[in-house]
């Protein structure tokens, strides 16, 4: 039953994600007035199609992507047999235009994410850290071993007198493989024990690289705080742009070799998160589909052939020099992006796999 949920999960998932992706080219050619031949989810081959109007609309067998077939463009087909002269094909479109259909792809993901993460804060509030009382300890963290439950409330740390969650895990996070006395009361009762915080590596978000903080693992108490639609508007702005910031963040740690092609997660992974925010409940999964879509979206954009971002160069460029790139260096150029693609996935799936066998 969990690896079915899992593999639902993620189609559902993956389903969503693509099929607002597609839904944004397919509505900004519309708009501008682009014949769409196909409108697929999934790459092939076919499994069901049905033709309206001009438009063939199709769900095809790999669900790892999707595609907007326009006619007067040079796709992911290869095909260079197409009509360049038609007056609703893509590439006799203004610059503008062009740059709408092919940008909208990332426009709606980011905006199905403001969405649900507006939602989501809308309906549950803000969630903060409240108080020193812990809702759950870890069994294999130094908490669990010197006695710590949840209930209890943590109110000193080497004799200092804690004000909050936050002062409480700064003191715990510098002092990894450092002993520490923490006191706590359990109901009218006090009980202090050594504990020494287990040196765990984690990535820092400003530096963009590992360091090693103190954990003994506990859950503090977390309170949802009311807010209005303008506050959770405001929230969801703030989700995506944050998600987008720390996956441009990730982006130069790799090309730089602050991180490690291992630490980056592929479908296998989406997979078993997918599976676990489901069993986490809607909220959870909500948020992680939230969380996938600007990624993708962030992913989409980047300046390689294959990818929104690589059609979305060939436009600018042929722009700035007048003239359209040669079809054969196109094509040449597109097949290098779609083998570096493979090659990725490749490598993010077997370091899914390695990280699956280990868990």
């Amino acid at each position: 039953m969990t690896t079915v949920t899992t593999l639902i999960s993620f189609l559902i998932v993956i389903g969503i994600i693509i099929f607002f992706h597609e839904l944004g080219h397919f509505l900004a050619a519309k708009l501008i007035g682009v014949r769409v031949e196909e409108f697929s989810l999934g790459f092939p081959p076919k499994m069901i199609s049905r033709k309206i109007g001009e438009t063939e609309y199709q769900l095809a067998w790999i669900p790892l992507g999707g595609y907007v077939k326009m006619s007067g463009m040079l796709d992911e087909s290869f095909d260079d047999k197409y009509d360049r002269d038609d007056p609703r094909g893509f590439m006799v479109q203004p610059l503008l235009s062009k740059i709408f259909i092919i940008t909208a792809g990332v426009i709606m993901n980011l905006l199905l994410a403001f969405v649900l993460y507006s939602a989501i804060t809308w309906h549950e509030g803000i969630g903060k850290l409240s108080g020193t009382t812990i809702t759950m300890v870890s069994p294999d963290y130094p908490a669990g071993e010197a006695g710590l439950q949840a209930g209890d409330r943590i109110f000193e740390i080497d004799g200092e007198s804690l004000e909050d969650w936050k002062h409480l895990t700064t003191i715990i996070r510098k002092r990894a493989g450092v002993p520490i006395m923490i006191s706590w009361l359990r109901g009218d009762s006090t009980y202090t024990a050594e504990v020494i915080p287990k040196p765990t590596p984690e990535m820092n978000l400003s530096t963009m690289e590992m360091d090693t903080v103190g954990k003994i693992g506990v859950v503090g108490t977390i309170v949802s705080e009311p807010v209005g639609l303008p506050q959770a508007l405001k929230y969801g702005g703030i989700q995506v742009w944050f998600i987008i910031e720390i996956s441009a963040k990730s982006l130069a740690a790799l090309a730089t070799g602050k991180a490690k092609i291992s630490q980056v997660i592929g479908p296998i992974g989406i997979a078993r998160m997918s599976g676990e925010t489901a069993r986490s409940g809607l909220i959870s999964f909500i948020s992680f589909i939230a969380l996938i879509s600007v990624a993708i979206g962030f992913m989409n954009i980047l300046p390689i052939p294959m990818l929104d971002g690589g059609h979305l160069l060939f436009i600018l460029i042929e722009a700035i020099i007048h003239r359209p790139i040669p079809e054969k260096l196109k094509i040449a150029l597109m097949k290098i992006g779609m083998a570096a693609l493979i090659l990725l996935i490749t490598l993010v799936s077997y370091h899914d796999i390695i990280r699956l066998f280990r868990n």
